[in-house]
This record gives structure tokens, C-alpha cells and sequence, in this order.
């Protein structure tokens, strides 16, 4: 998925962009796109400059800076999100423990093959929702690995 990224530029440093976009012969958004390419592989170096020098190291600074702001947004919600969901889990396990009562020895297999059972229909269920969610094709079902790795 392609982000807009939105940086200001000084009306000095816009003409000297331009000018290098014409130059190359392409439209200032390729341009600025293939300077921002090597910029993936810089960010953990924390180089101080993009592919030659070409920006002005003010820009090139600006634009790293909100690179690397942008990425660490983004990954503060996924981790909320995740820490959520655990809290969420927690909270599931705990009141299915309370709850349920304990299983009498004599019913013990049987139950054990029931919740097999059930727990790879449950597999099966969230891997159909999720594939859904991603929107990928229904298609042919995998097999539950039985040990959670399928979910």
C-alpha cells in the first residue's frame, strides 16, 4: 500500500528539487520516491545523507527525521494493539478457569477427545475468518496442526 508522506520544503530547496526531477527527466514525485529508496536501508545506519547528496542535508535531515517518526507511530499502535488483545486473552482464561468446573477422572478422555475436537473446528473457523478479513480466496482448507501453529 502506498502512503502520502507530507514534508515542507523552503521555496530554495523546492527549485533545487525540481530542477534535479527535470534533469533526470521524470515527475518530482518519481524523483523524490527513488531518492527515498535507499532510505530503507540507511534509517537503522542513521546515515546523514540520502543517495549522493543529492537533497540538501537540511531536507534530507527533515525528511529522515519524519521517516523514522512516522514508523515509530505506526509501530506504537501495533504494539497497543497486541498488548489489548493479551490483556483481552488474560481475562478470557482466567474467567473460563473460574467458571468451569473440574472434570472427574472417570470422563477425563472422553472429554479430552471432545476438546480436541472442538479446539480444531475453532482452528478452522479463525483461519476462515482471517483469510477473510485479508480478503484472500475461500480455496481449500489446511489442516489444523493441532498445536495452535495453523491460527
Amino acid at each position: 500500500m502506498r502512503r502520502k508522506i507530507t514534508i515542507y520544503v523552503t521555496e530554495e530547496e523546492l527549485a533545487q528539487l525540481r530542477k534535479e526531477a527535470v534533469r533526470r527527466r521524470v515527475s518530482l514525485s518519481r524523483y523524490l520516491t527513488g531518492q527515498l529508496a535507499p532510505v530503507r536501508d540507511r534509517l537503522e545506519d542513521d546515515a546523514p545523507a540520502l543517495c549522493g547528496n543529492v537533497l540538501p542535508a537540511a531536507l534530507d535531515k527533515r525528511l529522515a527525521e519524519n521517516v523514522r517518526r512516522a514508523v515509530a507511530d505506526r509501530a506504537a499502535a501495533l504494539a497497543e494493539n497486541l498488548k489489548t488483545v493479551m490483556v483481552m486473552l488474560d481475562q478470557l482464561a482466567r474467567s473460563t478457569l473460574i467458571h468451569l468446573p473440574e472434570i472427574p477422572d472417570a470422563q477425563k478422555p472422553q472429554r479430552i477427545a471432545a476438546g480436541e475436537r472442538r479446539h480444531r473446528e475453532w482452528e478452522r473457523q479463525c483461519e476462515a475468518l482471517l483469510r477473510q478479513l485479508r480478503g484472500e480466496a475461500g480455496g481449500e482448507e489446511p489442516a489444523a496442526a493441532g498445536d495452535g501453529a495453523s491460527a
